[in-house]
């Protein structure tokens, strides 16, 4: 079979087909509403993906190594209220050892994901569900419900400090991505967990231990989880116990990483399209907003977004199993090496 000419490839390509998602949002906003894109509404939407993209980072590297996390909002509440705790028990203290603090509780609750996931064996779906609710109950009874004002100016003024017209807290990001994308592309360990994903089994044989690659995955998104919070916090100038949970950031990163090709069940993927996904559902959900269409609307089109990014990526596995030799029966195909 000839070799796909590169125009072909580009064009098939998701960040492609995601550029041109966002011109063509961005053009119909634009004259629909021509003050739709001023400075500071663009800084407005890079603050949203600021956050928005490390809880995408951290999700992508747990799907690709065939796992997934729902406990993502309930550990970044969970820590920004820390972080607030921090400033409130320790007058004084500098900002960045209270969000020290706050990676460390992540930390420590990516590993309890881990220990029940890779150690007891219960489903990661079941568990991060699970884990989500307990965190997000700590936090609602911890502060009783209200909010928590911070007042630590030097923390404050990170998500007002800007390079240009771009915030810094979107620059911090972008350096996370391109950090873990190098890590999976350019390391022995990013292709051990592409390779703990696709086929653990193979994994094992190779003399890798997909148990601990996907553990230290857990642990990495906890600390990011906590990272994604410390910036809402930042942004929000406080702390609250449903806040965040309330826009339900697991499922936006989800759709996210879905749509920039991470596969749902492991071994593929790509950080970069996934950078592209999450900034292709900001940018659309601002313009939404921007033509005043109704809350609901909006959740309707993530709905929407969802079940489209779960059907190419239940398509794009079909061809890769066919092209493997896998017969796919019913809803789907007994692969070698997707389950533990």
């Amino acid at each position: 079979m000839d070799k796909p000419s590169i125009i072909r490839r580009i064009i098939q390509s998701k960040i492609f087909q995601l550029l041109c998602i966002m011109a063509i949002v961005f053009i119909a906003t634009a004259i629909i509403k021509p003050n739709a894109y001023s400075l500071g509404n663009a800084r407005q939407i890079l603050n949203n993906i600021s956050y928005y993209g490390v809880f995408v980072i951290g999700l992508s590297c747990v799907l690709i190594s065939g796992n997934i996390d729902f406990s993502m909002a309930g550990i970044a509440t969970c820590a920004m209220l820390l972080l607030s705790g921090m400033f409130r028990w320790f007058p004084g203290i500098p900002w960045v050892l209270a969000a020290l603090a706050a990676l460390v509780a992540g930390a420590v609750a990516g590993l309890i994901n881990a220990f029940f996931v890779e150690r007891l064996n219960i489903m990661p779906f079941i568990v991060t569900i699970a884990t989500s609710s307990i965190y997000g109950g700590i936090a609602a009874w911890v502060t009783r419900g209200n909010q928590v004002q911070i007042m630590n100016m030097s923390f404050i003024k990170l998500s007002a400090t800007y390079f240009g017209p771009i915030p810094l807290l979107f620059v911090f990001m972008l350096v996370l991505f391109f950090l873990y994308s190098m890590m999976l592309k350019k390391t022995q360990f990013g292709r051990s967990v592409f390779m703990a994903g696709g086929n653990p089994t193979a994994a094992r044989l190779a003399g890798l231990n997909p148990k601990m690659i996907k553990s230290i995955l857990y642990v990495n998104n906890g600390v990011l989880c906590s990272v994604a919070g410390v910036i809402w916090a930042s942004q929000q100038q406080m702390a609250h116990p449903g806040s965040l949970i309330n826009q339900t950031p697991h499922i936006t990163s989800l759709i996210a990483v879905l749509l920039g090709g991470v596969s749902f069940v492991g071994g593929s993927g790509s950080l970069f399209g996934a950078f592209f996904g999450i900034a292709t559902i900001q940018l659309l959900a601002y313009a939404l907003q921007t033509m005043g269409l109704p809350l609901w609307l909006i959740s309707l089109v993530n709905g929407m977004l969802l079940v489209v990014a779960i059907a190419i990526d239940g398509y794009n596995m079909r061809k890769r199993f066919k092209k493997l030799g896998v017969k796919v029966a019913g809803g789907g195909a007994a692969m070698p090496g997707m389950s533990k």
